[in-house]
């Protein structure tokens, strides 16, 4: 992603952090408390700074009743639109994991549709979302395992798990890393 998309990105997850904490009547202070968070590091999150790693948005979205489709979502969508392979929101793990945001359903469930690239090494441990919460990972290319940690099944290109998202969850490439499309699904009032 060159660094104009990063810039409009950024913009866009800072006026969403802000107008909710606002809506919240939260302090940046307050806001900080409950993510575990440095006041400094919001205040650059909200002054459209620098790229977030998932973690951070793992722990904002938490701490706001949001989940990370909705804290980087792009504006609703026309009635039709196309999103190119360069384009979307991304969200990188401190452990080598990216996401490319590439829908979020905003019926009375929601779902969110996240492509997955996980290069050799990679593997990212999940905390559990809310009651409910339902994940299909389809791997398309590579290999790449995933589910409950103390369950995980490999897929190779074509397989597709489906798991419960309650419970501490892992994505890991396989050797030679994996790409997947991810399908979280919440359950009615849930970030």
């Amino acid at each position: 992603m060159d660094s104009r998309s990063i810039a409009v990105h950024a913009q866009r997850l800072a006026e969403v952090v802000r107008r909710q904490r606002e809506a919240r009547n939260q302090s940046l202070g307050d806001l900080a408390r409950s993510t575990g968070l440095s006041k400094t590091s919001l205040a650059r999150i909200e002054a459209g700074e620098g790229n977030p790693s998932l973690e951070t948005l793992w722990r904002l979205g938490h701490a706001m009743g949001l989940s990370i489709g909705q804290l980087i979502e792009q504006p609703a969508p026309a009635l039709s639109r196309v999103q190119r392979a360069h384009e979307g929101s991304i969200v990188e793990s401190s452990k080598g994991m990216r996401g490319r945001l590439l829908e979020t359903d905003r019926s009375h469930h929601r779902t969110e549709v996240f492509e997955l690239d996980l290069p050799e090494g990679a593997r990212f441990e999940s905390d559990p979302h809310d009651a409910g919460t339902r994940e299909v990972v389809h791997c398309v290319q590579g290999s790449v395992a995933c589910g409950p940690a103390e369950q995980l099944v490999e897929l190779e290109p074509g397989d597709t798990a489906y798991f419960d998202g309650t419970v501490t969850h892992v994505y890991a490439a396989g050797p030679g890393g994996g790409r997947a499309v991810l399908i979280m699904s919440y359950p009615p009032d849930s970030a």
